[in-house]
């Protein structure tokens, strides 16, 4: 992943790229980002930053990624692949309810009053939820006080200019820019 931090305050845009960086390590998605592009403007105030993702594997059937055994009174999950663990237990909470849910080890999970028919159309998605890792990751970087965003968006390119009061007509120019060059990296 590639990190470029600019702005009037050169020292306070790389200390910035330092502790996205951390963020990203502490939420485990430093993999999910190609390229980060970073604009530190204190003085105006103004702080851009753009994210480009990669591509995330596409949506996989629950029967893919885990074992299903109907039981008595529910179904038993064995979950194979261990990279969908979270965000099928999250899928399942949502889906089913957490009273209905039991996580009986790491990789095993018991859902009560369903059988395995209830699982053939469901899908995990993940680029949904890198999406939003990745969101949050950027709320936990952003300086408090800017509170007024402006938001471009596309399939692999997130880009969100901040400030405190209102922003002037070249500072959403600018951040369009970035964004348009970021799709093109």
């Amino acid at each position: 992943m590639e990190i470029i931090a600019e702005g009037t305050d050169k020292e306070g845009a790389e200390s910035y790229a330092q502790i996205f960086e951390h963020i990203l390590l502490e939420m485990g998605i430093t993999t999910v980002l190609d390229k980060v592009y970073m604009l530190v403007r204190p003085s105006d105030p103004l702080f851009v930053i753009s994210v480009k993702m990669r591509k995330a594997s596409g949506a996989k059937p629950v029967n893919e990624i885990a074992e299903l055994e109907d039981k008595e009174g529910g179904v038993m999950i064995n979950i194979t692949d261990e990279n969908y663990a979270p965000r099928l237990l999250a899928l399942l909470w949502k889906t089913f309810g957490r009273d209905r849910v039991e996580q009986l080890t790491r990789y095993e999970v018991y859902v009560t009053g369903v059988n395995r028919t209830a699982f053939w159309d469901m899908t995990i998605d993940p680029e949904e939820e890198l999406r939003a890792q990745v969101l949050d990751a950027i709320w936990k970087l952003v300086p408090e006080g800017l509170k007024i965003r402006h938001t471009y968006s596309s399939s692999d390119v997130l880009t969100i200019a901040n400030t405190e009061h209102g922003f002037q007509p070249d500072w959403l120019i600018k951040t369009e820019e970035i964004h348009h060059n970021m799709e093109g990296a």
